[in-house]
């Protein structure tokens, strides 16, 4: 891998720098079931197949073709990265924004000193399991790769489905149970239409030890279909592109060449990255 550079908050601190237009060629936003993406297909992949995560929960990616702005260094994406989000004025009016902007605040200061240190930052790139690319933060930060089928969740609009019980469990199955296990597949960023199977394989396994539903609840046989209905997008994207992550994420096996960890917490995770391609801003906040 190549050699990364890492920055941290001291980096900006009483730093000026110039406002300059920065254009996108890709966007990324999922909220709840609500998923927006630049690339209709994957948008609609991920409509069917939501991305999931706990409370209220808020994906934003933006990638940068670098060859699109030259004369803008990593430190200057940076920072209009954090002045987005550290200066309530240009939040509120960023048409009207001053062109030349610092974090020389007193709010400025203390956000910035409160970040991760470039030590932490470094660390975490190393953490990063195979690639260390931008497509492994992604995964990590939203944990992208996980598909669900919830046959519960399935059933609710059914006709003559069950009412919902006093104590809040699901609709019953014949051997008694109440509450019914969704069924799961953890994909990596690499997964290639070659593997697509496997997957459907293992996730029919798991629904056939599923129970039996009483009436007014998805079938069995309907849940298969429901699997194989959206592997089929999936497989779809993995052949255009290659791999699902490279459908996702242009450039997402590239090395990282620059990192900076804006946080990384429980709740709230947000990193700027270079590659000798592209800059990228991810950032996931939950509650």
């Amino acid at each position: 891998m190549s050699a990364y550079r890492v920055l941290d908050g001291k980096a900006f601190t009483n730093r000026d720098f110039e406002a300059v237009p920065l254009p996108t060629s890709c966007q990324m936003y999922s909220r709840w079931s609500n998923f927006i993406h630049t690339d209709p297909e994957v948008q609609a992949f991920r409509t069917t197949a939501p991305v999931r995560g706990p409370g209220d929960y808020n994906l934003h990616v933006s990638c940068l073709k670098r060859e699109d702005i030259p004369d803008v260094s990593f430190e200057h994406f940076i920072a209009h990265d954090l002045r987005e989000w550290l200066d309530p004025t240009y939040r509120q009016d960023p048409k009207n924004a001053p062109k030349q902007f610092h974090f020389r605040e007193w709010y400025h200061e203390g956000r910035l000193e409160v970040m991760p240190r470039a030590e932490e930052a470094a660390s975490y790139v190393e953490s990063l399991p195979y690639y260390r690319a931008p497509v492994e933060v992604l995964w990590n930060f939203s944990n992208f790769g996980e598909l669900q089928w919830d046959r519960v969740e399935r059933s609710v609009q059914l006709p003559g489905r069950p009412g919902p019980r006093a104590d809040d469990a699901d609709a019953p199955a014949v051997d008694g149970s109440m509450l019914l296990p969704a069924i799961y597949a953890n994909v990596g960023p690499d997964l290639m239409q070659q593997d697509i199977e496997a997957i459907r394989e293992r996730q029919l396994d798991q629904l056939n030890h599923l129970p039996q539903m009483r009436r007014g609840s998805l079938l069995r046989h309907a849940m298969a279909e429901a699997i194989d209905k959206e592997l089929q997008p999936l497989s779809a994207l993995c052949r255009k592109h290659g791999t699902f992550g490279e459908a996702v994420l242009p450039g997402a096996f590239n090395p990282i060449t620059g990192f900076f960890l804006r946080a990384y917490d429980g709740n709230f995770m947000a990193a700027c990255i270079e590659t000798e391609i592209h800059f990228y801003s991810i950032s996931l906040d939950t509650s």
